[in-house]
């Protein structure tokens, strides 16, 4: 009888160490909510809050945000065909060349024969231009996002619309 109620304890202590082992994993891998720090109390000043308008509200910004966005794109666009036509080339190259062939290779003979791959130099260029408008769109951009956020700062946002 003493032997079988050693199993018995034998059993109970595993069974219990098993659930135990169980609810330790799985609070311990409790994810913790992010506690959000409170807003800061209003400042006791007797001025006025300035209101400010939202760029969304302001059309004269929007449309200059949308110009930038466009004249992006459609560099974008100019880039990719340039790819396509490089690829081509590069594809005609590779054919060319003994199999295994690497990028530098093939780029060596694109360069080094113009007849045989006419428009390479002209492609490349291109997308020297290309990068050159894209950097150019990309200040400009950042300059109009820039004046605004200045503008704002200094209290002089136009009035909503």
């Amino acid at each position: 009888m003493r032997k079988d109620m050693k199993r018995k304890n034998d059993r109970l202590v595993a069974l219990l160490g098993a659930v135990l082992c169980a609810c330790a994993c799985f609070v311990g891998c409790e994810r913790k909510e992010a506690v959000s720090p409170e807003p800061p109390a209003p400042a006791a000043s007797n001025a006025p809050a300035k209101q400010v308008a939202s760029r969304l509200d302001d059309a004269a910004y929007q449309a200059q945000v949308t110009n930038h966005i466009a004249a992006q794109r459609r560099t974008n666009v100019a880039r990719d065909r340039i790819f396509a036509q490089m690829e081509q080339l590069r594809e005609r190259a590779r054919k060319a060349l003994q199999k295994g062939a690497t990028e530098e290779q093939v780029t060596a003979e694109l360069e080094s024969n113009p007849r045989k791959y006419p428009g390479w130099r002209e492609l490349v260029t291109a997308l020297e231009k290309n990068a050159e408008a894209n950097k150019r769109n990309h200040a400009a951009a950042q300059a109009t996002v820039r004046r605004r956020i200045l503008r704002e700062a200094a209290g002089q946002t136009p009035a909503k619309q």
